[in-house]
């Protein structure tokens, strides 16, 4: 990135460039979402688009992320605007799940949120460190056990009013 505050488009600078020069500029190809979504099916009878996607399963992608990448390349390309790209959604979903089923091949349908992800890295450094240093994994796998046990023992010295009042402070 530039350090020059000067380097980048003045304000309403696009409304001074050409009209329709990008495709998401012009009035969209179709104009009800059903349309688009009769496009997709149709598209998706094409052994050559279906064989794709259903690779992007196996590989490992979810329906939604199948679906997110359909609606942004539709809007890009002038398909349809970005309100019924939103709305196309579910039912291009819902074509998606029924092929995967069909032909049967295994799908996820939602990606991983923030908090998997986060497990998931935290698992493998865990996992690294136990194939690295041992040693190491089993004291801090002590100190964590020992950690646990307090909190829960402070949990259960605390008490149920004490907890209520607590509660009630923050109110």
């Amino acid at each position: 990135m530039s350090s020059d505050p000067f380097s980048r488009p003045i304000p309403m600078q696009s409304l001074t460039s050409e009209t329709g020069q990008w495709g998401w500029n012009r009035p969209p190809q179709f104009a009800k979402v059903e349309d688009f979504v009769d496009s997709v099916e149709k598209k998706l009878s094409n052994k050559r688009a279906k064989e794709d996607i259903l690779d992007m399963f196996i590989i490992g992608a979810t329906v939604e992320d199948v679906v997110n990448t359909l609606a942004i390349s539709a809007v890009t390309q002038g398909k349809i605007t970005p309100d019924a790209a939103e709305l196309s959604k579910l039912p291009i979903a819902a074509l998606l799940v029924d092929m995967a089923v069909k032909e049967d091949v295994p799908v996820k349908v939602f990606s991983e949120t923030g908090n998997d992800r986060d497990n998931q890295r935290t698992h493998d450094k865990l996992k690294l460190l136990y194939q690295t240093k041992p040693e190491l994994f089993e004291v801090a796998q002590k100190e964590l056990s020992k950690r646990a046990a307090m909190q829960e023992a402070e949990e259960k010295e605390e008490g149920f009013m004490k907890m209520e009042k607590k509660d009630a402070s923050t109110v």
